[in-house]
């Protein structure tokens, strides 16, 4: 009896690994199929789509001198927003290297990655300033029956923002985890 289970074991087991080895081989030569992961995942922005939506100038129906100027104050505004997106950036990279530095305490860490976390905060509403402007200066260019439909178009963005943060599917505390404390201010 027992020398039966042994050997239907080891058949089992031989079966079994020349089954992962199989789909190993074909996983590797199957080169033009793209992997499952990648075809659940769904596409960012499809080229129809963009195709269906008007765009903001066609929208608000802008005249050719108002395409220009809002270029310039899209440009302008890209200009101011730069240097902070750069500052949040160089941030999040401190961020990385105090979290990858191992001479610091946890508590060391926590301390200097909560301070990070709020200078990011405070550049991030920094920028907020910055659109906000560029948005007031923006609808300065427009007329009533345009700001009306910009108004409209900034609820119906309001909305989808909220759809798509409701059904974000996010961890009990972000990427920070559960037991980590939330920064100071």
């Amino acid at each position: 009896m027992k020398k039966s289970l042994i050997i239907a074991g080891l058949a089992a087991s031989v079966l079994l690994t020349s089954s992962m080895a199989n789909a190993a081989t074909t996983a590797t030569t199957n080169t033009d199929k793209k992997p499952a992961v990648e075809k659940q995942m769904p596409k960012k922005c499809d080229k129809q789509d963009k195709m269906k939506r008007p765009s903001i100038d066609e929208r608000l129906k802008l005249t050719e001198e108002q395409k220009k100027q809002a270029h310039e104050i899209r440009m302008k505004g890209h200009e101011q927003i730069k240097p902070v997106f750069e500052k949040i950036k160089a941030k999040k990279q401190e961020i990385k290297e105090v979290a990858e530095n191992t001479k610091l305490s946890d508590e060391q860490k926590a301390k200097k990655i909560d301070a990070l976390e709020i200078d990011i905060l405070k550049l991030k509403q920094e920028a907020r300033k910055i659109r906000m402007q560029n948005t007031k200066e923006f609808e300065a260019i427009l007329t009533a029956e345009q700001k009306a439909e910009f108004n409209k178009m900034k609820e119906e963005g309001r909305k989808m923002h909220m759809m798509k943060k409701h059904h974000a599917k996010k961890g009990p505390r972000g990427p920070q985890g559960p037991n980590r404390p939330a920064p100071q201010q």
